[in-house]
């Protein structure tokens, strides 16, 4: 497969496109004087019979609060736990591709692995997985056109497959920005690409391609870029 690819400078005059085919108390009652010749020891010991009453209440209450802070440490620990997103996991890549011929740099940023779905292929598949691929895109200046979500593939059991094209709307609806392609001309792009697996594994084998490009206008073409990245196991 080829494209074509159309020159910058020429688009100045011409439509440049690449068809490249992520207060107040109340008042005490007055203090009664003992009458004469009553002992207050009775008195003292039912105060502090009260003293004690209210100290083993106040016990209950303490232990109580430790439990409610104890409990939303754990919470807090678990919603921040490195890794996690939604019901699945991040595993971050870092691998960063530049195309000789376009000047393109693309960086397979993160994957999040084993996200839920409701995509067609995985029912009633439990060997499969659903991937949101994390991709940053900074073009090059000399050509125009797109760099397209369909450039980016995972091996699936010996297949290379690419996005799930009718998955970007439960990945929009997850909170993740869909990558809908980068056009060169509008510069750094950034976004996430399903892609769903029938045969995960661990460590997965992904790739970026660029078909051997045309330039149109021209008598020649680029030859097909590839740059290879792992995803690791989560």
């Amino acid at each position: 497969m080829s494209r074509s690819i159309i020159a910058r400078g020429a688009a100045l005059a011409a439509t440049a496109v690449l068809a490249l085919t992520a207060c107040g108390g109340t008042d005490a009652e007055p203090e009664q004087q003992p009458e004469q010749g009553v002992e207050q020891e009775p008195a003292a010991e039912g105060a502090e019979a009260e003293d004690e009453a209210e100290d083993a209440e106040a016990e209950p209450a303490e232990g109580e609060a430790e439990s409610a802070e104890s409990e939303a440490e754990e919470s807090e620990s678990g919603e921040s736990g490195a890794g996690s997103v939604a019901e699945g996991t991040v595993v971050e890549i870092g691998t960063e591709l530049t195309d000789p011929d376009t000047g393109d740099v693309i960086t397979i940023v993160s994957a999040s692995r084993n996200m839920p779905t409701e995509y067609y292929k995985a029912t009633d598949n439990p060997d499969g997985e659903m991937i949101y691929l994390e991709v940053k895109v900074v073009p090059g200046e000399q050509y125009g056109g797109v760099v397209s979500q369909q450039d980016f593939v995972v091996d699936d059991g010996g297949e290379e497959v690419n996005y799930a094209s009718t998955a970007d709307d439960e990945l929009t609806a997850a909170g993740f920005e869909y990558f809908d392609g980068a056009p060169r001309r509008d510069g750094e792009a950034t976004g996430f690409i399903p892609i769903y697996l029938e045969q995960a594994g661990e460590t997965l084998k992904g790739a970026y391609i660029r078909p051997e490009t045309e330039i149109l206008g021209e008598d020649s073409s680029i030859p097909e870029f590839r740059g290879e990245f792992e995803i690791p196991a989560a």
